[in-house]
């Protein structure tokens, strides 16, 4: 392996953005972290689709994500079996 070329990062650099352009400083923003609810599940179920089609239009129209207008929905229909 004696003949063999070492990768040149700066030079691929160079040959696909141009001769003229740096590279950028790397990003050292952290990731954002999703804080974990406890008291949350998730599953899995088949919806017919009108009604899948129903929720997504409440949730536009409420301006609140699907699992929010799934989760106010399943709570007035269940209230008398909610502890």
């Amino acid at each position: 392996m004696a003949g063999k070329a070492k990768f040149d990062r700066e030079a691929a650099f160079k040959q696909i953005i141009g001769p003229d352009r740096e590279p950028e400083a790397e990003s050292q923003e952290m990731p954002v972290v999703k804080v974990k609810n406890k008291d949350r599940v998730q599953r899995s179920y088949f919806l017919d689709r009108d009604i899948e089609k129903a929720l997504r239009r409440m949730a536009l129209d409420e301006e609140k994500n699907l699992t929010e207008t799934i989760n106010e929905v399943l709570r007035k229909g269940l209230g008398k079996y909610l502890l």
